[in-house]
């Protein structure tokens, strides 16, 4: 999807010369991703190229190794992934979505290959990331990582902000008493 219909991307093999690529899933630290590669396109004048990479469920996946409905279902799930994928950017960018060139590119398979691969050819890959640590990162594995190590265009990791003003500070004296504790 583009919000212009005179933006054509220029081709580079398989993959779009010049742009911005940010990766979307619905997280904060996507949204802040696409916001951050937003300004960057303003700065520097060049189009963002979204991408949101899907995988089937456990439920889909089956119903594919059964081989009831295959077509109808991947065309199901792949509107679908666009329907969020393009409400995830409009929802980053509010109006601003609509001064940019962008243009969403969803693709079936893991996030970190799709996005690597959507880069080639990129000025930019711009990714979210949740810092995962320890155990959770083990086992989910690290979009973020994977597109540092193997991207072949500069990478830029954004946080989402996690503190909110307004939650309530826990004081410090709260376990104050008037004796000793047991």
């Amino acid at each position: 999807m583009t919000n212009n219909e005179n933006y054509k991307p220029t081709l580079s093999g398989n993959h779009k010369a010049g742009e911005i690529v940010v990766g979307v899933d619905g997280s904060p630290a996507a949204a802040a991703a696409v916001r951050w590669a937003a300004q960057q396109s303003r700065l520097v004048g060049i189009p963002m190229c979204v991408v949101h990479a899907w995988q089937l469920g456990s439920f889909e996946s089956a119903a594919l190794t059964a081989g009831s409905g295959t077509t109808d279902l991947l065309q199901a799930a792949s509107a679908d992934a666009r329907a969020r994928g393009t409400q995830w950017v409009n929802d980053a960018l509010g109006a601003e979505g609509t001064r940019l060139l962008w243009r969403l590119e969803v693709t079936e398979g893991a996030p970190g290959p799709a996005l690597v691969a959507e880069s080639r050819g990129a000025h930019l890959l711009v990714i979210g990331t949740k810092e995962h640590t320890g155990l959770r990162r083990a086992v989910h594995g690290s979009v973020s990582h994977y597109c540092v190590s193997h991207a072949e265009v500069p990478v830029v990791a954004v946080s989402a902000t996690q503190v909110s003003p307004h939650k309530e500070r826990v004081s410090h004296d709260v376990f104050a008493t008037s004796g000793p504790l047991l």
